[in-house]
């Protein structure tokens, strides 16, 4: 791996541990959320973690595409990508 590849992994890992504190912060304001649905200003938060979490994992699949065939590590959550999970996430917006 060379210095460009480097740097670029750095990167990666830096935005991967940020879209893990997202989630974080994404799973507490959809309980919240769901506490209280009737409360606007919770669900635009909620949104707005899913926008900013959905940005940083395009910048990822970005920086991974510019790696010289260097494997890299995927950030994969299954709990996120099971269907009843997704569709309970849409249903709070």
């Amino acid at each position: 791996m060379g210095r460009g590849d480097s740097l670029i992994a750095v990167q990666i890992y830096f935005l991967e541990a940020a879209l893990e504190r997202l989630e974080q912060g994404a799973d507490d304001a959809e309980s919240e959320l769901m506490a209280d649905p009737t409360n606007a200003g919770q669900g635009r938060q909620v949104s707005a973690f899913y926008a900013l979490a959905g940005k940083t994992w395009a910048h990822i699949q970005d920086l991974r595409a510019r790696l010289s065939g260097s494997p890299s590590i995927i950030y994969f959550d299954n709990r996120l990508a099971d269907p009843r999970a997704q569709a309970a996430r849409q249903a709070l917006l």
